[in-house]
């Protein structure tokens, strides 16, 4: 049975560090698992919609999410493995537990910076939140 893992990305190197690990591993699976590249673009201020209409809001989060997720979607296809493509709008650790659930993946696979301690708590980042809230297991990249 084929996996479903769930792998966010906003763009950085950072995120691009679980697409390098998925596909220094690919060899490891029978069956590769099948990549659904997830990212969220933060909410904009609910005034903005007085200036600028719905459908040009959802086209520039579309267009911004898609360009963050090319690099990821780029060398997961290099290496075989044809991930599918995501753009949500939200709090990101909220919106990809939400969409890990909803999808029924069976892992999420998450790039981090590898702050600890009191630093990562300062932080509140985002790989700690969705520790916290998902239902799925979470692996952490460094």
């Amino acid at each position: 049975m084929t996996q479903n893992w769930l792998v966010p990305i906003d763009g950085s190197e950072v995120a691009l560090k679980s697409v390098a690990w998925i596909i220094d591993h690919l060899a490891d699976w029978r069956d590769a698992p099948q990549i659904q590249l997830i990212n969220v673009q933060p909410l904009l201020p609910n005034d903005i919609g007085r200036f600028i209409n719905a459908d040009t809001i959802r086209e520039f989060h579309l267009e911004s999410g898609m360009k963050a997720l090319a690099a990821s979607r780029d060398k997961l296809v290099a290496a075989g493995v044809t991930p599918e493509l995501h753009v949500m709008v939200g709090e990101a650790a909220t919106t990809i537990t939400e969409f890990a659930e909803s999808r029924g993946c069976s892992q999420i696979v998450l790039g981090t910076r590898g702050h600890s301690g009191l630093t990562g708590t300062l932080l509140g980042s985002v790989a700690m939140k969705v520790v916290h809230l998902s239902k799925s297991p979470v692996l952490l990249v460094r």
